[in-house]
């Protein structure tokens, strides 16, 4: 039997955030109004240090939801709330799902009014689904559509905070199944360097140095490309700092980034 508790003013049975709760692996995984915690047997740990600064800009007013979904082959643990802080190059309040696997977070967003999601076994895979109270839509399902993606690394001290660095190259690793340039700027705390286009796509250019287009039997634009598979991605890179990291974005299709490199030279200290 249930035991009703107080909560402010209010006495109910029911917990606050009912639908952020749901198992994972071994823990039972639950949101409240500061954080993510695991539980496991008796003990609480919270798991969402690296989202303290994105807390205070979640609509507690509006539902929040959370489920399981395989990406990859890789169980996952996602939380779906409305955001009003901005995210990536947008400042629009909107609904987002904040992702959770091997210690790591990271956010995706199917769409502004996306505000109930759950998790459902099919064929043995447990999928995600979400709907905006009208149509009913599967999360992570598409492998072949182009997508805005916005991918920004911390700024690295380089195990010197107190130097400044030069940056001289940076590299990404990636893995690709379709066609996609990324464009990538050098940060630091200074400021973020000209972005940078990288990729595989190759051109085709007449004598008179116009770019041809190949056309299908369906008239679509073929694009040509160096292949698939695992690639690094350099360039020269031109910024300074006492931290350095990089920002990608993208509309390509299906990628995976598996690191990050930097080739720099320490200069004076303070």
């Amino acid at each position: 039997m249930a035991v009703p508790y107080t909560f402010g003013s209010a006495t109910s049975s029911i917990p606050k955030r009912q639908n952020a709760i749901f198992p994972y692996f071994r823990s039972v995984l639950f949101l409240n109004d500061y954080g993510v915690y695991a539980l496991v047997g008796s003990t609480t740990t919270k798991i969402s240090d690296s989202l303290d600064g994105v807390f205070p800009s979640i609509d507690f007013t509006l539902p929040v939801y959370g489920g399981q979904v395989l990406l990859n082959n890789i169980l996952c643990a996602v939380f779906n709330f409305k955001y009003t802080g901005g995210l990536g190059t947008s400042s629009s309040s909107r609904y987002v799902q904040a992702v959770f696997f091997e210690k790591k977070w990271f956010f995706t967003s199917n769409g502004n009014n996306l505000a109930y999601i759950t998790s459902a076994p099919v064929g043995g895979k447990i999928n995600l689904y979400g709907t905006d109270g009208t149509s009913c839509v599967q999360l992570y399902a598409d492998s072949s559509s182009s997508i805005s993606s916005y991918v920004q690394t911390s700024l690295n001290p380089m195990k010197d905070p107190i130097r400044t660095k030069q940056a001289l190259k940076v590299g990404i690793e990636a893995t690709l199944t379709n066609a996609a340039e990324i464009s990538v700027t050098v940060d630091s705390e200074t400021g973020n360097s000209p972005p940078v286009l990288l990729g595989q796509l190759a051109s085709w250019i007449n004598n008179a140095g116009t770019v041809i287009s190949w056309i299908n039997n369906s008239f679509a634009v073929i694009t040509w490309y160096g292949g698939g598979g695992y690639t690094l991605y350099k360039t020269d890179a031109k910024q300074w700092g006492k931290y350095l990291g990089m920002t990608v974005t993208s509309t390509g299709a299906n990628f995976v980034i598996n690191g990050f490199e930097y080739e720099h030279e320490l200069r004076v200290r303070f």
